[in-house]
C-alpha cells in the first residue's frame, strides 16, 4: 500500500514496497521521534533496511537521499514548517513524490512565497488570512496552494 503524501493524524505505515526506508525526524518533537520508531519497527520486522535520523535538517534530508540508491523510501515527522522544507529538500535531491511520506505532527506556522518579490518567511498564519509581505510590504492573501517542491504556501496580492 502506498502512503506518499503529505499527512496528518494516525501515524501512517511505511511502503513495504521500498527495501530501504530514510526515516527523518525534523523539529524538537516527541510526537515526530515517535512516527520515526514506529517506521523502523516496521521496516526492520518487515526485513527492510531503515536509517533513522533523529533532529535531522533539510540540508542532512539532501545530503542522505542524495546518497540513496533508487526506490528507497522517504519517510519525514515532523512540525510542519521544519517537515516541509525537509520534503522540499529531499524532492530537489532526487527523491519522486511517489517515494516520500511527510508526515505533519503539529500545523504552527508555515513559510510563505511572495511572487511579487520572491521571497520565503515563516508566518503564524493559515490559509486563507492575509498578512504583509516582511520584504515588499504588499498585502498578501494565503493561498491553500502548497509547492512540494518548494514547501511553501503561496501568497497572492491581497
Amino acid at each position: 500500500m502506498k502512503n506518499s503524501g503529505i499527512l496528518s493524524g494516525a501515524v501512517p505505515p511505511i511502503d513495504p514496497a521500498g527495501r530501504v526506508h530514510l526515516v527523518f525526524c525534523v523539529g524538537d518533537c516527541a510526537d515526530a521521534r515517535a512516527a520515526a520508531t514506529a517506521w523502523a519497527v516496521q521496516a526492520l520486522a518487515a526485513g527492510r533496511v531503515a536509517t533513522v535520523v533523529p533532529a535531522a535538517t533539510a540540508a542532512e534530508v539532501a545530503q542522505f537521499v542524495r546518497r540513496s540508491c533508487a526506490g528507497s523510501r522517504v519517510l519525514i515527522a515532523g512540525p510542519r514548517r521544519e517537515a516541509m522544507a525537509a520534503a522540499a529538500a529531499a524532492r530537489v535531491a532526487g527523491a519522486l513524490p511517489c517515494e516520500t511520506t511527510t508526515y505533519i505532527t503539529a500545523v504552527q506556522g508555515i513559510a510563505l512565497f511572495c511572487p511579487h518579490c520572491g521571497e520565503t518567511r515563516d508566518v503564524d498564519a493559515e490559509p486563507g488570512a492575509v498578512v504583509a509581505c516582511g520584504s515588499c510590504g504588499l498585502d498578501l492573501e494565503i493561498r491553500s496552494h502548497l509547492s512540494g517542491h518548494h514547501g511553501t504556501y503561496l501568497g497572492a496580492v491581497a
